[in-house]
């Protein structure tokens, strides 16, 4: 085993370890691995595994979810019978391969050096270790949200196809694992455009070959949306939340109202008698109407709910995973003031105050670092490695912080915050010691 290997195999080791100490905490009680999404998601995997069909309940035709996540769990309840803390497991272990395509990208897009900092501080990010805990699709998106951009990463240094494919096959997967990924293809491409590297040629071949791809690979599930239930869509959560949260949240912005009002409102101008294709239909036309007419107030309730996003610790989580009855606080949209916030907060349980404070402090040390890390590469000429990682973060930003938005969220900009932030630790040790790291990309 050369030095490189081993530092990746402890990386992995010390990852999983530390998630699986609250994993053989509670998995003899399963109720604490699921939130809100996970009880569709296991309905779906168990009904794939025991019945061999995709619909969780008679009035649901299995549209609302993206079909990966179940999938992965059908195949695990299939090999070892319905058991979530089974899956849990296999999915903190194949977490385990995070830091290691963190450091494969880090490593493409600057040096080892960078590589190992991210792959480092990956283990000890807060955020990750509460949901590799819980059945939810995230960890395994970013997963496979990391191979994707390392194998593009590739294709953007050298011509090589077979990146492209894999890069493309690895971004339907996450695709399939949340929807919000449908839409990379059209960052990757114009990452693809202004790629330097390659010829002109070789960069709309590389594109072109990609979208196709990723087309041809997402397309049978629209397809059998429409054929079967009429519905044009991926999945009809994105409907929901555009009408429920997005549409919702301007409607609270603009009138003055509570969102749950602003909901309420909505709901009662849903017409009677819709299937449930022609209501998610609507749902998206109406909510597009409402958005356009009110740009404003859209971007006020985009504002808010990054910094939602970005900024919230966890903390409803951490009360299921503790056992503790949850207390409900949305610290953007339930009308509490940050200072009433902090003070339920510190009426928490000392284990649940403990965390919420550590997850505080390290996101507020990387994003300061993150800050730092785009200094670094824009007066060191790192052009296109910070568009890279700008775009990819505004990109996750864009699509998941409305209302709807949660700490668990921003996993998927996770990975290119520690990176970027690598890049200031990596800066500020080098002037330390009076040496510099060097430049991989020319």
């Amino acid at each position: 085993m050369n030095k490189g290997t081993g530092f990746l195999f402890f990386v992995f080791l010390f990852y999983v370890a530390i998630r699986l100490v609250p994993f053989f905490f509670v998995f003899d009680h399963t109720n604490r691995f699921f939130q809100f999404d996970s009880y569709d998601y296991n309905e779906l995997g168990q009904n794939i595994a025991l019945h061999g069909y995709y619909v969780p309940k008679p009035v649901e035709p299995g549209l609302r979810r993206s079909p990966g996540y179940p999938v992965y769990l059908a195949i695990i309840y299939r090999l070892f019978g319905v058991n979530p803390a089974i899956a849990l497991f296999f999915q903190i272990i194949l977490s385990g391969f995070i830091p290691i395509f963190l450091y494969l990208n880090a490593r493409l897009l600057f040096s080892k050096s960078i590589g190992a900092i991210a792959s480092v501080i990956s283990i000890f990010e807060p955020v990750s270790i509460i949901y590799s805990n819980m059945l939810l699709a995230e960890t395994l998106f970013v997963l496979f949200l990391l191979m994707s951009t390392y194998f593009f990463i590739r294709s953007l240094k050298s011509y090589n196809l077979t990146f492209v494919a894999i890069s493309s096959i690895c971004a339907v997967i996450t695709a399939y694992l949340r929807a919000i990924d449908m839409y990379i293809i059209f960052v990757f491409a114009f990452l693809y455009l202004i790629n330097q590297h390659l010829t002109i040629s070789e960069r709309i071949k590389s594109m072109g070959f990609f979208i196709i791809i990723f087309i041809a690979l997402i397309s049978p599930w629209f397809v059998r949306n429409y054929e079967v239930y009429g519905y044009k869509g991926f999945c009809s959560i994105q409907d929901t939340n555009l009408y429920n949260y997005r549409a919702a949240g301007v409607v609270s912005e603009i009138q003055g109202i509570s969102l749950k009002d602003a909901q309420s409102q909505l709901e009662k101008e849903v017409p009677e008698g819709l299937s449930l294709a022609q209501t998610y239909q609507f749902y998206r036309d109406h909510a597009l109407r409402i958005i356009l007419h009110h740009p404003y107030a859209y971007l006020v309730v985009m504002l808010k709910g990054s910094i939602n996003m970005l900024l919230s610790p966890e903390r409803y989580t951490l009360f299921k995973l503790s056992g503790i009855k949850p207390r409900l606080l949305n610290f953007m949209w339930q009308g509490h003031s940050m200072t009433k916030a902090f003070k339920m907060i510190l009426a928490d349980p000392p284990l649940i105050v403990a965390m919420i404070s550590y997850q505080i402090m390290f996101n507020g040390l990387l994003l300061f670092f993150v800050f730092i890390g785009i200094i670094v590469l824009a007066g060191e000429g790192y052009y296109k490695e910070l568009i890279f990682l700008l775009m990819i973060m505004a990109y996750f930003v864009i699509l998941s912080a409305g209302p709807e938005a949660e700490p668990r969220f921003r996993l998927t900009t996770l990975p290119y915050e520690i990176i970027t932030a690598s890049v200031a630790i990596a800066s500020m040790y080098g002037s330390f010691s009076r040496r510099h790291y060097k430049k991989t990309l020319k």
